[in-house]
């Protein structure tokens, strides 16, 4: 059998028994994942993984993938409300851990330009990691997930203008304003040309290929449009993930950006499983036993270090409540460009490379580690939030509106497009209910509406309150993340154990489990 099949096979099983041992532990997915590309890489003996390469081209259409469906989520009006953090926000964040990874590097006694690439290699958190732990809490659409995947996007496209500077100054002494400037203005174009001609043309071939009614054709066109305006995005001399992220965006405003993510979100989802088996079988046992000292302090001081600086930028540009907690556990794991830094700065030029195999080893599994800790450190995000509210005494929810006057109301939990349904025919019914609503942008067009809403994490005691939960009654859950469902039942019936609760949940998992909390009925759409 061809060695490159082998390789998948192991990659695939490796990634099924760590996600099912992931689960059973109530760890993500992702965590597991990492494990067993530690477990199956060429670093650890035994079973081997041997076409390294391969693996590799298949991990990259896996990121694009990703990304796309990020793009496709995370349209542009959602940049609207969080511009300046994501934006100045970010950039004062690219700075400032800059010249912290540098001054690490300097006082590990490292030359001034392998500091620098530490540097570089640090200023961004991966895109990647964060959007696959928020995909499964549910927690992509609220504004804690919006601040940190806007906040890592940007740090992304400084990368490439940093790298740029890097390798100037090790090849000719000092780069040029306009070698510097050169790719900005290329991924200026790039996207100017995708807002132009993109988001005509692309929903026209979607249209063109939908009226057949074929899903496989459909999902065909949409895998072919995200990877090849990647391949277009690789010609303007950027990368595949970046252009398929544009892509995304370019999507998103159209009648068949919805269509196009539940089409491919299992296609991505796989080649997402072969990117983060392929991270973990970058990881060096034998080298970080022998280093564990140094490893051990540059991940702990970059990962605390970026994830301080994080946040207070998001204390300081106004953002309360659970935001900077999220954002400081959330957005420890370094981005994957870093394995492009440090391989670039690891090859032959001119000059010589930048850092040498021990530098390169020593950020290599810097990156790896913080993306195996940032999954299961991100999940203390909640636990410390509820912390933070009993010592300090205080509402740390963002509540815009009170339910006073509410009486044998329907709360309408989790929101999102059923919520909002639900809420237009009660409306018009002229039965009282309130919508609980954590998604920014849908509490915003839901507000528009008139809607008779709070904005808040529903699972809070402080919003239930606010929602008058213990005159309520009915509560219908609206979320289809179980995470969710089990934390809003659970908060609720501490309040209001005989409060009758309806939910909906799509698949078989976990439907024992739901109704030993005590719901009502379980409705699967």
């Amino acid at each position: 059998m061809p060695p490159l099949i082998t390789d998948l096979i192991w990659i695939l099983l490796g990634g099924l028994v760590g996600g099912m041992i992931a689960k059973t532990l109530k760890q993500p997915l992702i965590l597991g994942y990492l494990v067993a590309g530690v477990i199956v890489g060429p670093n650890t003996g035994g079973v081997t993984v041997i076409s390294g390469e391969m693996i590799n081209i298949l991990a990259e259409v896996g990121v694009a993938l990703l990304l796309f469906s990020l793009g496709i989520e995370f349209s542009i009006r959602d940049l609207k409300p969080i511009g300046r953090i994501a934006g100045f926000g970010a950039m004062i964040q690219v700075v400032v851990t800059l010249a912290f990874g540098t001054l690490l590097g300097r006082m590990l006694g490292w030359d001034k330009l392998p500091a620098f690439c530490l540097g570089i290699s640090i200023v961004s958190s991966s895109t990647a990691v964060i959007l696959k732990s928020l995909t499964s809490t549910g927690h992509v659409a609220t504004l804690s997930g919006r601040v940190m995947l806007g906040m890592s996007i940007v740090q992304d496209l400084t990368v490439i203008p940093l790298m740029i500077v890097l390798m100037s100054l090790h090849n000719s002494g000092g780069g040029s304003v306009l070698e510097i400037m050169a790719p900005i203005g290329m991924a200026v174009l790039f996207v100017g040309i995708m807002v132009v001609v993109g988001s005509r043309v692309i929903p026209q071939i979607l249209k063109f290929v939908a009226h057949w009614q074929s899903q496989e054709l459909f999902l065909f066109t949409v895998v072919a449009i995200s990877l090849g305006i990647g391949y277009v995005s690789y010609l303007f001399g950027l990368s595949l993930a970046f252009g398929a992220f544009v892509a995304g965006l370019v999507l998103a405003g159209s009648d068949y950006g919805n269509k196009a993510l539940s089409e491919m979100i299992p296609l991505r989802d796989l080649f997402a499983l072969v990117f983060f088996v392929s991270v973990g079988m970058m990881l060096q046992p034998e080298f970080i036993w022998k280093n564990v000292g140094t490893i051990s302090l540059l991940v702990a001081v970059a990962c605390i270090g970026r994830g301080l600086i994080l946040g207070g930028l998001c204390w300081s540009f106004g953002y309360r409540n659970v935001i900077p907690i999220a954002a400081f556990l959330g957005m420890m794991p370094i981005s994957e460009i870093g394995f492009i830094v440090i391989q670039q700065a690891n090859a032959d030029g001119p000059k010589g490379p930048v850092i040498d195999n021990y530098v390169y080893s020593m950020i290599l599994n810097m990156i790896v580690l913080s993306m195996i800790i940032g999954p299961f450190v991100s999940g203390f995000t909640a636990p410390l939030y509820k912390m933070f509210g009993r010592v300090f005494r205080k509402d740390v929810t963002n509540i815009e509106i009170k339910a006073a006057g509410l009486d044998r109301h329907v709360v309408i939990a989790g929101g999102g497009h059923l919520g909002r349904y639900i809420a237009r025919v009660l409306r018009f019914l002229k039965l009282p209910y309130v919508v609980i609503e954590p998604n920014h942008r849908m509490f915003v067009k839901m507000q528009g509406e008139k809607i008779n809403i709070l904005f808040g994490d529903p699972t809070q005691a402080t919003i239930l309150g606010a929602a008058n939960i213990d005159k309520a009654r009915l509560l219908l859950i609206t979320t289809d993340a179980y995470a969710d469902i089990v934390g809003i039942t659970r908060a609720v019936k501490e309040t209001v154990p005989e409060l009758r609760i309806v939910v909906q949940y799509e698949g078989q998992d976990n439907l024992q489990d739901l109704a030993g909390l005590g719901i009502d009925e379980i409705v699967q759409p």
